[in-house]
């Protein structure tokens, strides 16, 4: 009997895993990214493109510096995040269709575990696959840029999804709650001297990738190194993994507690 009851909730959390996916999925949110991933691509294409006044090939590390850690790394990878994370449960709360999730004999946390996987794994697929798309547009030269990048993205989407997904758990309207996340604290306050930036995700990753980058010159010189102190890669690294199981934790002890009407 009790294995049954396992082999019952086990279906179940199957059941809400692939529903959230498919939810998810087919989104305005899954549009907006594939818009935005077109652009960059686009921009990416057009930079490549040889000009009359840059007479030298481009390189790996123009492309990592010029195109993938701005415009990748500092713009796309947290909008990703923030787009399907955030309204994951916020939009199931404002369809009035969380209360029959809540109904069921599921135990709430794994009810949020299941959503958390959803997300998790649907926005590694666009944000793992729009970073090869960007760095293979060139040509060879982004294969270097990919080999570097791909592990802290993979380490930062982790971390970006549990931090915007307890958001969605905790707020109805988490959207904004991100975007004001993403443009004030990430934007404003990473570019703070001092140590008030490393309240951010992206302080972690970019200090991982300066390390890891070398090769690539990533690191900030002279005034610019002033005013950005990066922690060494192992310790970002361990900053990300303890966070993301911290957001984890907390967003599903608040789900389990939270009354939703």
């Amino acid at each position: 009997m009790e294995t049954a009851s396992k082999t019952s909730t086990l279906a179940a959390c199957l059941q809400v895993f692939r529903l959230s996916l498919r939810r998810q999925f087919f989104t305005r949110q899954t549009i907006v990214m594939l818009v935005l991933l077109g652009l960059a691509v686009l921009i990416t294409y057009l930079w490549s493109l040889p000009k009359p006044w840059h007479l030298d090939s481009r390189t790996s590390a123009e492309l990592a510096r010029q195109i993938v850690l701005p415009l990748y790394m500092g713009f796309l990878l947290p909008v990703i995040c923030l787009g399907y994370a955030s309204a994951a449960i916020a939009d199931e709360r404002t369809d009035e269709t969380l209360v029959y999730l809540l109904t069921t004999n599921i135990p709430r946390p794994l009810v949020y575990l299941a959503m958390y996987a959803a997300v998790l794994l649907l926005t590694l697929a666009v944000t793992l696959g729009g970073l090869a798309v960007l760095c293979l547009v060139p040509g060879k030269i982004g294969l270097e840029a990919l080999g570097v990048f791909w592990t802290v993205t993979t380490c930062t989407t982790v971390a970006y999804v549990g931090l915007f997904l307890l958001f969605s758990a905790g707020v109805r309207r988490a959207t904004f709650l991100a975007l004001a996340y993403a443009l004030m604290i990430e934007t404003l306050t990473g570019n703070i001297p001092g140590v008030v930036n490393r309240i951010t995700v992206s302080f972690y990753a970019k200090s991982w990738l300066y390390e890891t980058g070398k090769p690539l010159d990533l690191a900030p010189t002279g005034a610019a190194l002033g005013l950005f102190n990066p922690v060494s890669a192992a310790s970002a690294q361990w900053v990300l993994v303890l966070a993301s199981v911290g957001f984890l934790a907390l967003g599903m002890w608040l789900f389990s507690r939270k009354e939703y009407d």
